[in-house]
């Protein structure tokens, strides 16, 4: 079976039926299938993004380009942080028993696509937690550990993965809100312009 095919059938196991598949699964793959599945799915979920920014900018065909190489890079970009969030989450599952970091990357691979599949949709994005939920799921099953240290792992993962994430983008946002009340000062060049002339 091809890796397209093993894709979807994953994928559609994970919308009907994950139970069955966590407790059924036994294929032992190396570390590459699991890091490009989760890749192929973060691509699969900016698909829609990014042709809905292409239609809507279907007159300016510059701007179409962009947008949907930016959904395509975002979804990279998420492709790598959800390779550290399972990496930590690993991390701290090792220290309950868990081995083989290929396992660990593959409960989070495949649930990649429920996860995220619509966090860009208000509301209808809370599904995520149960994406999540499956992830835990299959570092349960994978390792055989309890559910509960699977979910000491994949929230302590969360919050260490989220944290320098809430740090960066409340200084971002702290020096944009700060900066808006102080009225702008001339560049030094400038001032030097304005006494020479």
């Amino acid at each position: 079976m091809g890796f397209a095919n093993q894709w979807k059938g994953v994928n559609r196991y994970m919308i009907r039926d994950p139970g069955v598949f966590f407790t059924e699964y036994d294929e032992t793959h190396g570390i590459g299938y699991p890091i490009a599945f989760m890749l192929v799915s973060f691509v699969a979920v900016m698909v829609p993004l990014a042709v809905l920014s292409a239609v809507l900018n279907v007159t300016a065909p510059g701007e179409a380009a962009i947008g949907l190489v930016a959904f395509l890079v975002l979804g990279v970009v998420f492709w790598i942080l959800g390779l550290i969030e399972a990496l930590l989450a690993h991390a701290i599952a090792y220290l309950f028993g868990a081995r083989g970091v290929a396992r660990t990357l593959e409960a989070y691979a495949f649930p990649t696509v429920v996860r995220y599949g619509l966090w860009w949709i208000p509301l209808v994005n809370f599904v995520g937690l149960y994406g999540f939920y499956l992830q835990i799921k299959g570092v349960a099953e994978f390792h055989d550990i309890s559910t509960g240290k699977a979910a000491i792992a994949g929230l302590f993962a969360s919050v260490l993965y989220f944290l320098p994430v809430i740090v960066v983008l409340a200084a971002v946002i702290a020096t944009f809100v700060l900066d808006l009340g102080e009225p702008a000062n001339p560049a030094p060049a400038m001032l030097l312009f304005e006494h020479v002339a």
